[in-house]
């Protein structure tokens, strides 16, 4: 009888053993699942982390795609060629030369223009001021620009300033002027622009006339500058020789005492130039 308990103690024993070998497996298992999920958490994450870019990644990209912006919108100006005619010079040439190709009417080849009633100054050195400033401006932006004078004491007929402008195949001619009246009271900014119905500037109308209207959006933002618009002229060299889009800047009277003093102030030349620079790169970008 005590055999047989001595025997039955060591079975339950053993049993006993087994059982507890055989938990300590299954926890041993469920701790290697558990570490191995908890490890696969891990590398999923760090996967998702790789896979968000960071804040300097970001800004490094956007950075990036301005500056590509930026390179296609230099490139895309640099396609545009502009063509400035400081408007008269130091000693007019009165020899006479056809108004245009379809015209028997002649007219003197280039004047010396007018001149500030009060300032003194001669309308061909505003010009040429007025032109490099608006040189500088628009090559800033991004454009070819030219000038058919870089000085005052030159002899260049009109018809000669509009075949330069077709030599170099230009996107825009623009002639730059300063007026002058008998009455002291007249004054205004204005742009000129080719007739309808002209058959020397028919195909150049249209674009010549978008062009100005542009221009005069623009100056029309400087409430300092009295506006007077667009005006269509048939009868000028400049426009009937030019076979590309072309317009003719009054910058204001030089014979109104207080437009003359404003034509040399600074500040003032500086608002206008920039205008109409804004003007031309609204016509030659988004329009043209």
């Amino acid at each position: 009888m005590k055999r047989l308990l001595v025997i039955l103690v060591v079975i339950v024993a053993i049993v006993s053993v087994i059982l507890l070998l055989i938990d300590a497996q299954d926890d041993q298992g469920i701790l290697n699942k558990v570490e191995k999920q908890t490890t696969s958490e891990k590398a999923n994450k760090v996967d998702e982390t790789e896979k968000e870019p960071s804040e300097e990644i970001v800004i490094e990209e956007v950075e990036e795609k301005v500056k590509q912006e930026e390179n296609e919108e230099v490139e895309e100006k640099a396609k545009f060629s502009i063509m400035i005619d400081p408007g008269h010079q130091a000693k007019g040439n009165y020899d006479l030369e056809p108004v245009g190709p379809n015209s028997t009417e002649q007219k003197p080849k280039v004047a010396s223009g007018t001149q500030g009633v009060v300032t003194n100054k001669p309308e061909y050195e505003l010009t040429l001021e007025v032109s490099q400033l608006l040189q500088e401006v628009l090559e800033e932006k991004g454009f070819e620009v030219q000038l058919t004078r870089t000085k005052n004491e030159v002899d260049v007929s009109n018809i000669e300033r509009a075949q330069m402008a077709n030599e170099m195949e230009a996107d825009l001619f623009l002639r730059i002027h300063a007026d002058g009246a008998e009455s002291a009271a007249a004054e205004g900014f204005s742009v000129l622009t080719p007739g309808q119905g002209n058959p020397d500037t028919e195909k150049v109308y249209e674009a010549s006339l978008t062009a100005a209207e542009f221009i005069v959006d623009e100056v029309k933002e400087i409430a300092t500058i009295h506006q007077n618009g667009v005006i269509f002229r048939d009868d000028l060299s400049g426009f009937n020789w030019s076979e590309v889009p072309v317009n003719l800047i009054e910058l204001g009277f030089m014979t109104n005492p207080e437009e003359d003093k404003k034509l040399s102030d600074d500040t003032y030349i500086t608002n206008l130039t920039n205008a109409i620079a804004d003007g031309v790169e609204v016509y030659l970008v988004e329009n043209k």
